[in-house]
């Protein structure tokens, strides 16, 4: 299977014609959330039509500047994996979205409690998967997070349940700054970075993973 992944696009759709034949040869597109600026559900759908000009094959989940109106037009769309998990070729993907809580009091977070218990809900979904690729708009707290400031942005539940579970691949964003492939336990974490600014990631999955991070 191979997936086109991105996430933080804030809105900003000017990338998407470059990316038009990474996006067709993608067997599958996935979304790491912040797909808007304005956080409006009319701005998400702009932003994912887009991409259904030439898929529908879509997962995502929504970041923690999307409100709670675009988490529900992804969940409309049947699109949304946050809190629950999809099997497609004998891979399980489950999710979660938003944040843990920030300086920043933004419009979609979470307590870790929380986002342990989206996680779990999501990893029974997908129970017998041969391979399991979690889709996190918060990184693992310490991988992949570390902000322009030296802080660590991420999430220790989602940390503790890579470090507990079996989970092949964890596909994040929310850090812009902390793009990049890194391993936790027996997970590969990959970080696409800002899409605004025209990053990405190319995972392929056969009996191994391999990625490819670039910028448009």
């Amino acid at each position: 299977m191979k997936i086109f992944a991105i996430s933080d696009i804030h809105g900003e759709i000017k990338h998407f014609d470059t990316a038009t034949e990474l996006i067709k040869s993608a067997d599958l597109v996935v979304l790491c959330g912040d797909l808007t600026r304005s956080r409006s559900r009319t701005e998400a759908e702009k932003v994912v039509s887009c991409i259904e000009r030439h898929t529908t094959n879509i997962i995502a989940v929504h970041g923690n500047w999307d409100r709670d109106e675009v988490r529900t037009f992804l969940e409309g769309r049947g699109y949304s994996v946050h809190g629950r998990g999809r099997t497609i070729g004998g891979i399980g993907f489950f999710g979660v979205g938003g944040s843990s809580q920030t300086p920043m009091n933004t419009v979609s977070e979470y307590t870790e409690d929380e986002i342990a218990e989206f996680l779990r809900a999501g990893y029974c979904d997908i129970g017998g998967a041969g391979k399991k690729v979690l889709i996190s708009h918060a990184p693992p707290r310490k991988v992949r997070d570390r902000t322009f400031i030296g802080l660590h942005g991420g999430s220790w539940a989602v940390r503790d349940f890579i470090n507990n579970n079996s989970v092949d691949l964890c596909l994040v964003g929310h850090i812009h700054e902390a793009h990049g492939v890194e391993q936790l336990r027996n997970s590969i974490v990959a970080n696409s970075g800002c899409f605004k600014k025209g990053r990405y990631t190319l995972v392929d999955i056969g009996s191994s993973i391999t990625l490819n991070q670039g910028k448009l």
